[in-house]
């Protein structure tokens, strides 16, 4: 791009001069404006770059922020999470046990209305063997 602008300028100068409508001073003047035009282009160029790279900066600033925030929750969040665990493996551990107990509990049950079923019937057998003879 630059190329191309000084070989125009050049081609300028050089049909100017052919024509006579410049003289020395005057294509110097006019390469030195032009020159003076692009260094306050390009140093705007260089401005504009400077505050994108700013914004960039803050904008990495303000990640790393949300990054170091959203740390702390995750923390929170995974001390939560083993809480549970540690309460859930307790919970089951307090489930089996009562269903021991409910088992054996059951099982008792059985056993004693069992004892009172036979006594039943042995002293039902025992009073007919009485009434009976």
């Amino acid at each position: 791009m630059m190329a191309q602008r000084e070989a125009w300028y050049e081609d300028e100068e050089a049909t100017m001069e052919r024509h006579g409508l410049l003289g020395g001073q005057q294509v110097i003047t006019r390469r030195g404006a032009s020159t003076e035009h692009d260094l306050i282009r390009r140093r705007e160029q260089i401005e504009d770059i400077s505050q994108e790279i700013t914004d960039v900066q803050e904008i990495f600033h303000d990640f790393a922020t949300l990054v170091k925030d959203q740390r702390v929750e995750i923390d929170d969040i995974e001390s939560n999470i083993m809480d549970t665990k540690e309460k859930t493996d307790e919970a089951l551990k307090e489930v089996v046990m009562a269903s021991d107990y409910s088992r054996r509990k059951r099982n008792a049950l059985c056993y004693t209305l069992f004892f009172f079923l036979l006594v039943t019937v042995g002293v039902g057998i025992f009073a007919y063997e009485l009434s009976g003879n």
